[in-house]
Order: structure tokens, then C-alpha cells, then sequence
């Protein structure tokens, strides 16, 4: 018998994890279908600012319900009962990681990919690219900073990012030269990668995002599977 990975034992965990999850998974389906037919259904002819304001609060909602469920990866092991008994079903580590990240960040990153009703959003296919990749290599922090915090791990990532930004501000706020000096040579080349007529934007879309969003996922992979009954990397329980 495969001790690391077996597909029977995985769908058993998948299920039982599925109890737990469906009622989060179904919320950001219905916010997605909300987005999709409500500016359209609600908001015809002569309101087009109305249904614009909608579909930006509801976009916005969207991407900050996409971030938080990702980072609730492990938020069904914060207290110590409910900890225990997961981490003692009879499935290998790697059943249980996959098994949770099917339903927490890989499930809701596929729905971003079905076919939906014009929402009355439009944008370039240059900044379309741009968004999706940002959206889901903040996911895959989202559910690093979600294995190593159980709790807040989305609170986390926002101040860490937030210090970050903070910081490289005041850097150029006191080294004006250094933006000045700044070598702006690899939009040109993106550019031509690209092609006049994008061919190739998808390929280094996904090579862009790809990279980093492995590098979080196996990194998220190596803390869970160091956690077992020990307690949390970072102790947020109150």
C-alpha cells in the first residue's frame, strides 16, 4: 500500500472535509453568480453608473472572500480538539494537505475560470492578465501564511505586505535617484515576448505566476507536514 499517497483514502478525507467546507465553498459561488447577473439583470439602461459602483463592490468583495478562504486552509485545526482529531485521521499528511487545499484555494481558483454572464466589467486583456495572476499569487500567501498562522493568517499577510510597501516608499521618498536610475528595459521586452498579437501573453502569464505560487504551496507543504500534534508555528490561540 502507497503510505504517502493513496487516491481512495484521499476521496475519504476530501469528503469528510467536503462537511466542513461546502457552506464557505457555496457562499463565494453565490457572490460569484451575484457579480455575474447583477449588474446585468438590475442595473439596464440609463444607470450604467449605478451598475458599475455595484459591480465594483461586489468584484472587491469577490477578491477579499478569494484571499480569506485561502488563507482558512487550516482554520479546522485552531483549537486543540478539533486539531487532534484531524491530524490523527487515518490519511498520510499529504492526503490531508491535498485534500484541503483542493477545497480551500484550488476549487475557488477553477470557478474563476467558468464561463459567466456579462457583468458589465470590462477591461484590457493586458491588465486582465495582470489581475488574475496578482489574485492568485496573493491566494498562495493567503494559504502560506494560513499553514504557518491557523488564525489571522490573512490579517498577517496584509500587515506584512503593508510594512513592506511602507518601507519601499520611504526608501525612494528618501532616495529620489534610485527610481530615476530605475532600468524600465523588461516592459519593453514583455512587450515584444508578448507579440502584437498576444500569442504569447498567456505562456508568460502563467510562467510569471506559476514560479511563485509553487514556491508558496511546497512551502505551506514542508510547515504542515512538520506540524503533526505539536503546537503552532506562531501560537495565535487566545
Amino acid at each position: 500500500m502507497n503510505n504517502w499517497f493513496n487516491i481512495k483514502r484521499f476521496w475519504l478525507v476530501l469528503r469528510h472535509e467536503f462537511g466542513d467546507a461546502w457552506v464557505e465553498i457555496a457562499i463565494f459561488v453565490g457572490i460569484l453568480l451575484v457579480f455575474s447577473i447583477g449588474p446585468s439583470a438590475f442595473f439596464r439602461g440609463g444607470h450604467d453608473a449605478a451598475g458599475f459602483g455595484a459591480s465594483l463592490i461586489t468584484g472587491t468583495a469577490i477578491v477579499l472572500y478569494y484571499w480569506v478562504l485561502a488563507s482558512r486552509l487550516f482554520a479546522n485545526i485552531q483549537k486543540t480538539e478539533r486539531r487532534i482529531g484531524y491530524l490523527t485521521l487515518p490519511a498520510s499528511n499529504a492526503e490531508k494537505f491535498y485534500a484541503r487545499l483542493l477545497l480551500y484555494w484550488l476549487l475557488p481558483t477553477a470557478i474563476f475560470f467558468f464561463p459567466y454572464p456579462n457583468s458589465g466589467m470590462h477591461t484590457d486583456i493586458y491588465v486582465a492578465h495582470i489581475i488574475l495572476s496578482l489574485l492568485i499569487v496573493e491566494a498562495s500567501l493567503a494559504v502560506l501564511f494560513g499553514t504557518i498562522f491557523r488564525r489571522f493568517g490573512f490579517l498577517a499577510l496584509i500587515l506584512v505586505e503593508a510594512a513592506i510597501v511602507n518601507g519601499i516608499s520611504a526608501y525612494f521618498a528618501t532616495h529620489p535617484r534610485a527610481f530615476s536610475n530605475f532600468d524600465f528595459s523588461f516592459v519593453a521586452w514583455v512587450m515584444e515576448y508578448a507579440g502584437p498579437d498576444l500569442e504569447n501573453l498567456g505562456k508568460l502569464t502563467f510562467r510569471v505566476t506559476a514560479v511563485p505560487t509553487v514556491l508558496n504551496i511546497g512551502l505551506a507543504r514542508i510547515i504542515f507536514s512538520r506540524k503533526r500534534l505539536r503546537r503552532p508555528v506562531v501560537n495565535t490561540e487566545i
